[in-house]
């Protein structure tokens, strides 16, 4: 898997938690959707971007291997990166860790480009472009 992009950090609130203060399990899903929106920020991708042309990158698939708790006020690490992309789909890595590195969640997300119908749509030669130029640097970053 290609190396993931410390692309957002995020606090534990209150909310997120449930009554033991622990983080609830669904509140994960918000934290990858952070880390999606500014991986494709940094991409020069914005969502907004896709939003003004009637395109949209929906969630078709995701998965959640939950490896320690956080808990509230636990200052959380989202890491993001491109997996792999076809004409219409893309599929996105995470990793959520603590301050101190340990590994709390791993997910993946995979989405289906859509118009405003919900009909698929290709990846714009440009998103196209962008999509390999990140999956080379994370490439790039893992080699020794």
């Amino acid at each position: 898997m290609p190396a993931l992009l410390d692309v957002a950090r995020y606090r534990v609130l209150f909310a997120d938690c449930d009554p033991m203060r622990i983080m609830y399990y669904g509140s994960y899903f918000r934290l990858l959707e952070i880390g999606r929106a500014e991986l494709f920020r940094r991409l020069g991708h914005p969502f907004r971007d896709y939003v003004a042309r009637g395109r949209y990158l929906g969630v078709i698939e995701t998965t959640c291997r939950y490896r320690r708790p956080a808990r509230y006020d636990d200052e959380l690490v989202i890491r993001s990166a491109i997996t792999h992309f076809g004409r219409a789909r893309v599929e996105i890595a995470y990793e959520v860790v603590d301050t101190g590195g340990a590994l709390v969640v791993e997910a993946t997300t995979t989405h289906a480009v859509v118009d405003d119908d919900g009909r698929p749509q290709r990846i714009t030669a440009e998103f196209k472009a962008a999509l390999m130029t990140a999956q080379d640097a994370a490439l790039e970053e893992e080699r020794p």
